[in-house]
Parts: structure tokens; sequence; C-alpha cells
């Protein structure tokens, strides 16, 4: 991670002030840092700098920026709390005037049983909410959550209608995991309401002086009843308490929300979700060589946006829900939605990461900063509903106990075909079974969105262990060779392949269709082949 006026091998001791120089438009926060030894004569172990508020997405106490060499790790620990509720923690000061929220509480493993600990507000916050610049500036902007997305609840869903000039970057609603986070921050009740405190606390209680205005971080957090928050921690001897670096993941997040939620907007296109070349959509441009950031220049406006790699937030929701990308046919009047809307789904290198001017000098960054890893397989099953029936009623006529599990396809390198065009993750059902006392996988690939068929694959294995090693190589290898199943002679070490074609128009088949009845005599004859 690189900021231009931040010294080499620098790490941060400290986040200080939001404060902005009164003829000034962008909200700068004072940083501490530590500078690693160095043999320059005007060596200074510590000072403070400052970096735009808009970079909240990186900045956590302890990492280290523009390293050139390897530097010792800074002695900390890794715990993992459960919350009971977040209003019954105190609100302290540190010395420097930043709030805290300070409870006694015990790890999960019983590691630290009742210790003191003090969570700075501000760290919290980023992880609940500055997931990239938009959404960090945004929060200090009364009502602009309510300016740019109008919220038309339904009875089994929720669209979200994106203003045509709203300052979220447009391909990040191709992320699963930013779909989520932003859906839950806007009809959350308790997230909504802690966002939008951040601005109310920021209008009242910031103070000027002639030159400058300050402000110190505080929200209103939501109560988190029954997270488990997992966060860097280091240990204070002289006052003989615990100090949060660094939160790292929350699991069990609560939510209220339970429909599906579509965010519609006239300006997406089946482009802006996907593009079959693999490159990068949206007009973004991918991270090079780890982009420097530099606060003392504006973006332009009529640049790409490049993404800037920072490390990831893992976020678990406790009841996932789906969301999905959409377009308008017909646009309501004074850009107000109609309710009669058709609405139609989707097929789904220095920066500077401030508002962007066309009088900009450089490219324009943003973050992606959080990692979705919510249980959210089961909205993906259906997908493969027809082949799942096939195969249980086979397995019913034989006799036989099928194994089937669905798993997403990974991302590797810049290929976007680990997703569907509805931006939603590329799944691949396995099933295994015994058959005529051979063990077999079976293997169906999701082309809900028509991107190519694909047959279905057959893999005669002799043994489970080798192909449960393997079996992660072999999604690799499938968004590799761009959904093409792997070579014969890549699997030679693990079994003997066989495909057979699958019906046409699957997803409106019937069971009692003669079509559906001859793909599981193909299934039985092609396993009696490889018998």
């Amino acid at each position: 991670m690189k900021i231009k006026n931040f010294p080499e091998n620098s790490r941060i001791t400290f986040l200080g002030s939001i404060f902005k120089e009164n003829k000034q438009v962008n909200w700068n926060i004072n940083i501490g840092l530590e500078n690693h030894y160095t043999n320059s004569a005007d060596y200074q172990k510590y000072m403070i700098k400052h970096a735009r508020f808009s970079n909240m997405p990186l900045l956590a106490k302890n990492r280290r920026f523009n390293q050139t060499k390897e530097i010792p790790l800074y002695n900390e620990s890794i715990i993992t709390i459960k919350i009971d509720d977040f209003k019954n923690w105190q609100i302290t000061t540190s010395k420097s005037g930043q709030y805290l929220f300070s409870h006694i509480v015990s790890d999960l493993e019983e590691t630290y049983k009742n210790i003191q600990i003090h969570l700075p507000h501000i760290e919290l916050a980023r992880v609940l909410f500055f997931h990239n610049a938009y959404l960090s500036r945004a929060a200090l902007t009364q009502g602009k959550l309510t300016a740019e997305y109008y919220i038309v609840p339904e009875e089994h869903q929720t669209t979200i209608h994106v203003h045509e000039f709203c300052g979220f970057p447009s391909y990040q609603y191709d992320n699963v995991g930013m779909r989520r986070l932003l859906s839950w921050i806007l009809l959350d009740t308790e997230a909504r309401a802690s966002y939008e405190s951040i601005s109310k606390h920021f209008l009242s209680e910031q103070f000027r002086t002639k030159t400058q205005t300050f402000w110190n971080f505080i929200f209103a957090p939501p109560s988190l009843r029954g997270a488990e928050i997992t966060m860097k921690v280091y240990f204070s001897e002289k006052n003989e308490q615990y100090y949060v670096n660094e939160i790292i993941g929350i699991a069990n997040l609560p939510t209220d929300i339970s429909n599906e939620v579509i965010f519609c907007n006239p300006n997406f296109t089946v482009k802006n979700s996907y593009e079959k070349t693999g490159g990068s959509s949206g007009g973004r441009t991918s991270a090079n060589d780890d982009p420097t950031i530099d606060d003392e220049k504006e973006a332009d406006s009529d640049r790409k946006i490049i993404k800037i790699e920072s490390p990831k937030i893992a976020m678990f929701l406790a009841s996932p829900y789906e969301t999905k990308k959409a377009t308008l046919k017909r646009s309501g009047k004074k850009g107000i939605p109609n309710q009669n809307n058709d609405v139609e789904i989707l097929p789904d290198h220095g920066v500077s990461t401030g508002e962007t001017t066309i009088f900009g000098e450089i490219g324009r960054g943003e973050f992606e900063n959080v990692q979705d890893e919510s249980d959210d397989l089961e909205f993906f099953m259906k997908r493969f509903e027809a082949f799942k029936v096939m195969i249980e009623q086979f397995a019913s006529q034989h006799r036989i106990q099928p194994i089937i599990h669905v798993h997403k396809l990974p991302a590797v390198n810049r290929s976007k075909l680990h997703r569907t065009h509805d931006g939603n993750p590329r799944c691949i059902i396995e099933v295994q079974l015994s058959f005529q006392s051979k063990k077999f996988v079976i293997l169906e690939i999701d082309t809900s969105d028509n991107l190519k068929p694909l047959s279905t694959l057959i893999v005669k294995i002799s043994d489970t262990d080798s192909w449960n090693s393997h079996f992660p190589t072999f999604r690799k290898q499938v968004v590799k060779r761009s959904l093409r199943w792997p070579t014969a002679k890549s699997l030679l070490d693990i079994g003997i392949r066989k495909t057979f074609n699958h019906p046409r128009n699957l997803a409106e088949m019937a069971e009692s269709d003669e079509e559906f009845k001859n793909w599981r005599i193909r299934l039985e004859e092609t396993l009696l082949s490889l018998s």
C-alpha cells in the first residue's frame, strides 16, 4: 500500500482528528506514523501526517505503508469476541481525545477471560461502513443516501432505484459483496441509523478556528447482538488493558432484511455487468503495480477508475439474502421511478480517491474492501433443480445414496467467468455416488446466463480422497479454460472422464417431459460405459 506523503516503511500509530482547511472542500484525517529506521540525516522516528478521509478503507492502526524491505512484525494477538449489545459498552476517550468503546469481555476460546478492551469508534465504523471511498465521503454528508437512492419496498422484494448521478462506482454493483453491504446500509434499520449518525455528530460537534475546522470521530453503533468480531489487539503493560488495532472479520452480522434486493438504474447495462473477453468491467482498469495514492492532486472525472487493492475484511451475514442488478425499460417523470416501470433483471498509476473534477490531473482510484463470505449457496442450488431431480430419480431407481454439494467457482487472475451476468457467483454442482461397485463424480456448471452450452461431466475415480484433494485445482482449471472441462490428460492420475449432453430449455422442463426421461437414460448409459 502506497501513500505519497508517507515516508518509506512507515507504520500507523494512531488515527487523530478529522479536519479541513476552511477554504478547501476535502476532509482529511491526522495520522500518527512511526518512521522505521533510516540512515537519513534528518531522521525523525515519530511524526504526524494526514490523508484524505476517503482513504479510510486503508487506514487502520499498525498498518504499514510504502514498504521497501521486510520489517519485524509488531506484537499483536488475534482474538474473537461475541457482542452482547454495543449499547452496553461504555464510551471513553484516549489521551488524544479520540472516542473509544470500552467493555469487559472474554474471547470465544476462553484464552482471554474478563479483560478490559478498548475499541476506537472510527475502527468499528471503518469495518461496518467504509469499504470504498464513496461510502467514506458520503458518511460526512447529511442526507446523501436519501438523495441518491430511492427505495421501493414490495411484498417479496425491495427495489433500490439508483439516481443517475449517484457517486457510487457503477462497476461495484457487479460485486455481490459490495451489493450486499450497500443494501445492508440502506435497508437495515439499525445499520442505516448508525451510518447516518456519523453526519449528525459531524455537523453538530465540529469546532472551527480561523484557518481550519476539526472533528473527533464519534457515532452511534448498531447493537450487533450476536455478532462475532475478530480483531488484532495489543496489551498495554502500563495500563494492564487491551487495545484494538484492527478488526479483520465480522461473523453473524445481524440484519432485518429478508427479501431479495434489486438495484435498478436505467444506465445499468449488460456490458457493465460482464465482458466476455474477461477484461475489466464498468470501464474500470485493473490495479497494476499497486498505484500510489496522491492526496495533493485531484482525480480527473473523465479517466477510468483504477481498483486499489487493500486488505479485505471478511463479513458473514447471519441471514444472507439475494441481490441483483436491473435496468428500467421506461423511466418515470422528473427522475422519480414510476411504479409501472418494467424492471429488467440484467444477465448480471498514481490515483486520487477524492471527488473528481474535469480539471483533475491523475487517475481515479477506488477501493473494494469487503469480502462477503455469507453462507448463501442455498440461493444458487435452485439453478440446478432439474439436474438434482434427475440425479435423485436415478439414485432412487438403483437404491444408491448420492452425496450432493454446490461450490462457487474461484476467481482466477483477471477472468470474470467465476460470476454470472447478474454478478452472482457461478457455481458448480458435484455429485459423488457408487454404481455397479465403481465410484463416480458427476459435475454440472451453472450456465443459466446462457454464456455457452456445456455438457455434463462424469469422472470415474478410484480414490475419493485423491479426488477431494484435486477438486480445488479442478475448479480453477474450469475458469482458466473459459468454462470448459479440464482435459482427459490433466485427469490421468485422478480418473477417466466422459461427457453427455443435457436437454435444451432445461429451466423450462417438466419431469414428465420425454426429454427429461431421455436425460436420465443417457446418464445411466454413460455410467455403464465407464464401469
